[in-house]
């Protein structure tokens, strides 16, 4: 039975290059998936205007949507850089996403991430989903920038590697800065040779909604 998916992604990329591979396989499944990105990473173009950098920024991502095939995007404009210092605010919009869309499964940055962003993402999550009685649903948290060093959960995301590339190579005004489409191509073949026996792999930690990782 399809099933509704929630991926909470901190900036414009993130939700491609975390779980790109696993979205793909998703809506090849029937399964609605959204997206609800906490800022429009104006840091990422720290020379533009604000509102010139989350026009940008956001143009890209409904290009990348495009290619993964999600249903919908929201985004929250909360301050790069400065979500862990917005929690409440965070999870309230959140919350309204939370609320109409009904989602099974979440997917979010696990805390162990470098970017102090993707470190809040789940305490917002878990703020949103008890703070104001939402249903609970299947957490899964994601690597970006950091690998996970214990995972639960292994997909096979091969036969959507090439798509989730396509998907990355959408954000170009980021690749210019880092070439995020290599890095996660080595890092979904290394998990891929390591933790699946497959070419291209993504991992993810189980969470409770309440507390620590399990």
């Amino acid at each position: 039975m399809p099933a509704n998916v929630l991926v909470v992604a901190p900036h414009p990329d993130d939700e491609t290059i975390g779980c790109g591979g696993a979205v793909c396989l998703h809506a090849n499944h029937g399964d609605r998936v959204f997206v609800a990105f906490l800022t429009s990473g104006e840091l990422g173009l720290e020379h533009l205007p604000r509102e010139e950098a989350w026009r940008i920024r956001e143009a890209e991502a409904e290009a990348a949507a495009a290619v993964l095939g999600l249903a919908q995007l929201s985004f929250l404009r909360q301050p790069d850089w400065f979500v862990g210092e917005n929690i409440e605010a965070t999870a309230r919009a959140l919350c309204d996403i939370l609320r109409r869309e009904e989602p099974q499964i979440i997917y979010t940055p696990h805390v162990q991430e470098w970017h102090p962003d993707h470190q809040a993402a789940l305490p917002v999550v878990r703020r949103a989903m008890s703070g104001f009685d939402i249903p609970t649903a299947e957490l899964l948290t994601y690597e970006v920038w950091t690998p996970l060093c214990r995972y639960d959960r292994v997909f096979d995301i091969t036969a959507v590697m090439a798509r989730k590339l396509r998907a990355v190579r959408c954000y170009r005004s980021q690749l210019e800065v880092f070439r995020y489409d290599r890095a996660v191509k080595g890092l979904n073949q290394y998990r891929g040779c390591l933790a699946a026996r497959c070419r291209y792999a993504e991992v993810f930690q189980e969470c409770s909604a309440e507390g620590a990782p399990g």
